[in-house]
């Protein structure tokens, strides 16, 4: 009896401590996605997807994550839950920025060659629309109502507004040179741009796309993330090997956080305080404590981990 509690003690603690949110970070050089379960913070998985994975959702409460193989031309679809591939869609020409809607009922994806957002419903794995924005689109965003889709038009040098319901654009605006990660702020009613040439951040308001300001920071700048509950602004610096902090009350970098080589995908700990940052050249994950603005640790994964997108679920 006492060695059946003991096994049954056992196998609760191990179910416990191997517990969601999971992490999926692409490995491009490998065509695989990591599955990091943060609550170890090691890699418990690794599945292969489809050719060169860059662009990577997870929907808000962690059942399905999708990862846009540019390669391939086709994104794969993964349980969030058993961790699984359930399939792939066919997309375009050039897949690379993703995002799901709050249900995991749409995705949008940025087509590179095409120059356009492609419109995926999930349940019946085809595409519904294709929305013409501007040259070479990559990062992406959906509003928490599922309402509002932003989009980064590198080439273009802007930013455009779809409305998910017409799926028509209905405002673009000219931000920093060559945009890419984007990020939504809605407490704040913000959306912040990653310039990578002009090495700065453009801040938008989100409603109008009227600039707000334009922050210096690294050199490359390629991605970002909020936490510490929207306190501050992380964005990845590819070329400077870290991460630079920005205070969103008054919209100034604020530190410089050393990461691992080549920094690229960067998303928030559901708790807010921890931030995980994929380094394409390092092979490896940079776990960082943005309240204490501070390394934490660094998790080794696959070949060429780039995790371009919202890579863990923001609900617990």
């Amino acid at each position: 009896m006492f060695r059946f509690f003991s096994l049954l003690f056992l196998t609760l603690w191990l179910i416990s401590v191997q517990a969601k949110p999971y992490a999926f970070i692409t490995n491009q050089g490998e065509d695989s996605v990591s599955i990091i379960d943060t609550a170890q913070d090691r890699v418990i998985k690794t599945l292969k997807v489809g050719a060169k994975p860059a662009g990577v959702a997870i929907s808000g409460d962690g059942r399905i994550a999708l990862v846009a193989n540019s390669e391939s031309k086709d994104i794969t679809l993964i349980d969030g839950e058993k961790l699984e591939v359930l399939g792939s869609i066919a997309v375009g020409e050039g897949p690379l920025g993703i995002a799901v809607d709050s249900h995991g009922q749409r995705a949008y994806v940025a087509d590179w060659y095409e120059h356009y957002v492609s419109v995926v419903n999930l349940a019946t794995r085809s595409i519904i629309a294709k929305i013409p924005v501007g040259q070479s689109p990559s990062g992406l965003a959906v509003s928490s109502d599922d309402a509002r889709v932003y989009v980064a038009n590198r080439d273009s040098n802007s930013v455009s507004l779809i409305d998910a319901k017409t799926l028509k654009v209905v405002a673009t605006q000219t931000v920093g040179n060559h945009p890419f990660g984007i990020a939504l702020d809605e407490t704040r009613s913000r959306l912040y741009a990653a310039n990578v040439l002009s090495n700065d951040v453009s801040v938008l308001d989100a409603l109008s796309l009227k600039p707000i300001k334009t922050i210096p920071v690294g050199d490359r700048p390629y991605a970002i993330a909020l936490a510490d509950k929207g306190k501050r602004i992380l964005v990845t610096n590819q070329y400077d090997d870290t991460v630079s902090v920005i205070d969103a009350e008054n919209l100034e970098a604020i530190a410089t956080l050393d990461v691992g080589e080549y920094p690229e995908g960067i998303t928030a700990h559901p708790d807010s305080r921890r931030v995980y940052v994929a380094n394409w050249f390092s092979n490896s994950v940079s776990v960082i404590d943005a309240v204490n603005l501070k390394p934490i640790l660094t998790i080794p994964t696959g070949n060429g981990s780039r995790a371009f997108g919202q890579f863990i679920p923001s609900e617990p």
